[in-house]
């Protein structure tokens, strides 16, 4: 279950494990930090404190997080005493420039959006920087050259604390194919951190270029935001507070019905385990990031990587049906 990442040192787990839809808490919540998991007041915080501690049992050393989030204060109530804290690696999203910091990259925020990382998650490293740079509009015009006009002193503030024995690896999530390629081309990243899934399948057309240039790849949404689960079979079956019953959904059930009959006999009874053994069915897929609320959700994903993973033909049979735009959506 563990796969080294691109040119990296780093083995990590196939599985890692993101917050992004746990209790969220302000600034002014972090004294909440110091209750323990039994916190009567936050029954749903316990279950994703005792997510986090099945996973880690569970041998998952790769974790996701993002002050955007808010979620780091449950995730410090387990790691400040956890006795497999030291053996963590962590990716953390940075997006320096953001949207409305005018096309400017301000080195004492990207040091600051570490800086925090470490003392939120009780680290003495992180592992990988998501770097990402965002324009307003978030547009490949806007964005291709502000990528150019700032990757020196992006790279010279990372070296810098890569040096201070703070931050391991540096890589970025480019949001475009055009702006991944370009990424890949500066020779200044250890990969990519990119949407891939059976329904986002831009970013395979850059797995070979990966390969040879021994960078490594991280998988964010494989279940495509739970569309492809067990527990969304139709959009019609859905309660009326899901947020996939809306009607700007109904082309993704569509085509998650398509992937259904095209690969019914590789789900079998599960859309949730053969959607991430898809994902990883690709050599330089390192790992996938999936939303993991309770120690339930764990078990499943954790088992759905154990044994021979989709085979070549399962891959060049999603990507036909990808590029065929889901002809029957």
């Amino acid at each position: 279950m563990y796969r080294k990442l691109g040119g990296t040192n780093l083995e990590i787990s196939a599985i890692c494990l993101g917050p992004m839809r746990w209790a969220a808490k302000g600034s002014g919540d972090k004294d909440k930090a110091k209750a323990g998991p039994s916190d009567a007041e936050h029954p749903q915080d316990a279950k994703h404190e005792l997510a986090l501690r099945r996973a880690l049992d569970a041998g998952v050393n790769f974790l996701h997080s993002s002050y955007e989030y808010g979620t780091r204060w449950i995730m410090g109530r387990v790691l400040k005493d956890h006795p497999k804290r030291g053996e963590l690696h962590h990716i953390i999203k940075v997006p320096v420039p953001d949207f409305k910091d005018q096309d400017h990259f301000d080195p004492a925020k990207f040091r600051l959006r570490v800086e925090e990382a470490l003392s939120d998650l009780y680290a003495e490293r992180i592992s990988l920087l998501q770097w990402m740079w965002r324009s307003e509009p978030n547009t490949d015009e806007r964005r291709l050259p502000l990528l150019q006009n700032i990757l020196e002193e992006v790279v010279a503030t990372f070296e810098k604390m890569r040096d201070e024995g703070k931050v391991g690896y540096l890589m970025t999530f480019p949001y475009t194919v055009p702006c991944a390629r370009a990424a890949l081309e500066t020779g200044k990243f250890s990969g990519l951190i990119a949407y891939y899934n059976l329904v986002e399948m831009e970013m395979a057309d850059l797995f070979d270029d990966l390969e040879e240039r021994q960078m490594g790849f991280v998988a964010i949404r494989p279940l495509y935001q739970g569309i492809l689960t067990d527990e969304r079979k139709e959009q019609a079956s859905l309660s009326a507070t899901d947020r996939f019953a809306d009607e700007k959904f109904v082309r993704d059930f569509a085509k998650r019905k398509q992937i259904v009959q095209t690969f019914r006999e590789e789900i079998g009874a599960s859309m949730t385990r053969f959607a991430i053994r898809f994902v990883l069915a690709s050599p330089v897929v390192a790992s996938v990031v999936v939303g993991l609320n309770t120690p339930e959700q764990v078990d499943g994903v954790v088992s759905a990587v154990e044994g021979e993973l989709p085979g070549l033909k399962t891959v060049e049979k999603a990507q036909e049906l990808w590029r065929s735009d889901f002809t029957l959506a």
